[in-house]
This record gives structure tokens, sequence and C-alpha cells, in this order.
């Protein structure tokens, strides 16, 4: 059956990765009966606001609830005018609060730490990127760190899960001493909902011994919970231990809705120039097709990544070599169709 692909290409380099995804997407059919697909594209970011919408057209979001998957491109938050956002408001809009990064080493990528395999959960809806800001006056500005037990319980569940299926560790990274209220809330619910989980050991860590740590102890990590800044730092921290944002994928996803998205941002200084690496999207197309059900097709993207960076021979600037975006595409679909 004919699966609904919404794609958002959003800003800068998204529209040159998402064109790389779906190729690769495309390719798949001829391989896997089961996954063939219809796509559809619909505008988000500096993209839709030039176009003379909102940044986060009702049209798009509408676009998403009647699509059976959506990948995302890249939203370029710093370029929109102040006080509008597209990505927050994405979100909290369709209730996606779980940010799922998977981040692995890969065989002939120059990195830190060969053997790391960790998956950082973070909460995406609330915490720090809450989207509540207001000024003090015209000398001072606050924004709001809100943590709910709601959204503490049903991320730690997600994490919890996940941990169960991997190597049944999870750490929960938290600021403790200066977030008592807040952070003491989220542990709270994180320890309550860890009593379901009997066969998973919980480790509760401080985020600033926990950065230190994935530097010098990568091999204790397994499954990391956070909430929303934490998890959007650390897991740019673990991406550099293995080559960089180039290879960082992801799933934002909520009890009915979600997109998948590459970890990096728009990169509007190389946008054009043909050498983004598109290899977080593609990987991020395997997770969307994951989640659709058809696990061969998506473990067939991820071999076919694999091998060709254990190849060594197209690999485009960012991961130290001249391919360009569309030879990294070509050799991809290549080894896929082997």
């Amino acid at each position: 059956m004919t699966k609904k692909i919404l794609l958002l290409p959003g800003d800068g380099i998204g529209a040159e990765v998402v064109d790389s995804a779906k190729a690769v997407l495309q390719a798949l059919s001829t391989r896997f009966p089961d996954a063939t697909y219809e796509f559809q594209e619909a505008p988000i970011g500096v993209a839709a606001l030039k176009a003379g919408n909102d940044p986060l057209p009702e049209t798009t979001i509408e676009a998403v609830k009647s699509s059976d998957g959506c990948l995302l491109g890249a939203v370029d938050e710093a370029a929109l005018p102040k006080g509008t956002s597209a990505l927050g408001r994405f979100r909290r809009r369709l209730q996606l609060y779980a940010n799922v990064r998977p981040l692995r080493a890969y065989a002939g990528v120059a990195c830190l730490c060969p053997d790391l395999d960790i998956v950082v959960v973070r909460e995406n809806s609330e915490g720090m990127y809450s989207g509540t800001e207001y000024a003090v006056g015209t000398d001072a500005a606050c924004a709001v760190r809100i943590i709910t037990r709601e959204g503490s319980r049903r991320i730690a569940k997600v994490a919890f899960e996940l941990a169960a299926s991997r190597r049944k560790r999870l750490t929960v990274v938290h600021k403790l001493g200066a977030f008592k209220m807040t952070d003491g809330l989220f542990l709270e619910c994180v320890r309550e909902v860890g009593k379901s989980y009997p066969g998973v050991a919980l480790d509760p860590r401080n985020i600033d011994a926990a950065a230190m740590d994935l530097i010098q102890h990568p091999g204790q990590f397994d499954v990391i919970l956070a909430t929303n800044m934490f998890g959007d730092i650390l897991s740019d921290e673990i991406a550099g231990l293995v080559g960089g944002l180039g290879l960082a994928a992801s799933s934002v996803l909520g009890d009915k809705y979600g997109y998948f998205e590459p970890v990096h941002g728009s990169a509007p200084d190389i946008a054009g120039k043909g050498i983004a690496n598109p290899m977080a999207t593609i990987l991020s197309a395997a997770m969307l097709v994951d989640h659709l059900g058809q696990k061969k097709a998506a473990a067939a993207i991820g071999e076919a990544v694999t091998s060709v960076l254990a190849a060594g021979k197209v690999r485009t600037p960012d991961l130290k070599g001249k391919s360009s975006t569309q030879d990294v595409t070509r050799a991809v679909i290549d080894q896929l169709m082997r």
C-alpha cells in the first residue's frame, strides 16, 4: 500500500538534503514492493514567510495530519522575525514531545570513540524551550523553564521502553542544585515511571558530570534521558564524538503525529553549494520508514549508508572529503540496489 510522505524542505540546505532522501526513498520501491510512496511538499520557516505565509502555515499543519510520515529538512529559526517561531510552535501544536536521537560511530569515519552507540531521549515540548519569554522593563528579559508532571512522565516512559529494548541502562541527567523545583519534579516522575521497569538500571547524573563523562568514559552510556535544553546540548556533544552533525538523525514524535529530521541546522553558509552532507537526512528517512513498519526496507537504507561510509571513497567536506551532495546520494542508492 502506497504511503503518503510529506516533505518540508524548509530553509538553507534543507531542500538539498530532503531531495537526497526523497531519491533514496524512491529507489527503495524497486527492491521492496511494499515501500512505495506518494510525495507531497509544504512550506515552513523562512521559506513560508517569503511566500507570504506565516512561518508555520495552517495548511502545513493539516498536511502533516493527513500524511503517513513527514520528513523535515531544516528551519532557520534565527532568521525569523523577533517574536515568531516555527519549530517550537510546530511541536507544541501537535504535542510532539519525544525527540529521539540515535548516535553511533561508523567504520571508516574518523571519530573519538569507535564503539559509541548512544540514544538521547529529549523532552521536546517544555523546559527552557517552552516558548515563554517576556521583557522585564527595558533592561532585562526572562525565559520560563516549564516542567510538568504529565510531560515528565510521558517522556520517561519513552526512555524506559527504549532502554528495556537495548542494554537496560538509563541515565537521566539533571541540575538539581540549581533547579531544585523543576528538576526535582522531573526526577520524581522518572523514578515513579521506573518502578514499572525493574529490569532497567536507572542512573541519575548531574549534567556537568555527564558532559565530562561522555568525553572521558562514553562507554558508560546507553540511553540518556534529558529535559529539552540539556538533551539538545548533549546530543550535539555526542555527535562531535562520532564525526559530526552530518551523521545525526532524529525523530520527533507525539501520540498521534510526528516528523523526522537531521539534527543539523539550515547551514546558510553552504546552502546552494552542493556540498551539504545528506547522510543525516537519509538516516532520518530510514527512521521514518521503520516507523511505518517497513523494517527490512529501513534496515537496507542503514546498511547502504554504513557501507558507503566504510568504503571511504565518497564523502562530503564535513567528513574530510571532496564529494558533492549528489555524489553521496548516488553512492547510497547504488549500494542500496546491490
